[in-house]
């Protein structure tokens, strides 16, 4: 299991970095992206091109996300 991490801002301002995992991601993410992305390129095109790994691809650089190590 992957797991990847963002900033966010907290209570008082405070830098707070948030942890998720892959499967997280997938659930939360990955239905609005999929959504988004079928109304954009039509479904059968979204379904033959793309996977979940282009949607952590774009997930990650919307959180300016970087992977736990």
């Amino acid at each position: 299991m992957r797991y990847f991490c963002y900033n966010e801002q907290g209570d008082d301002d405070e830098n707070v970095v948030v942890t998720m995992s892959e499967d997280e991601i997938r659930e939360e993410y990955y239905p609005y992206w999929y959504e988004k992305m079928c109304n954009k390129f039509g479904k059968q095109k979204v379904d033959e091109t793309y996977c979940f790994e282009d949607c952590l691809d774009d997930w990650l650089v919307v959180h300016w996300a970087w992977e736990s190590r």
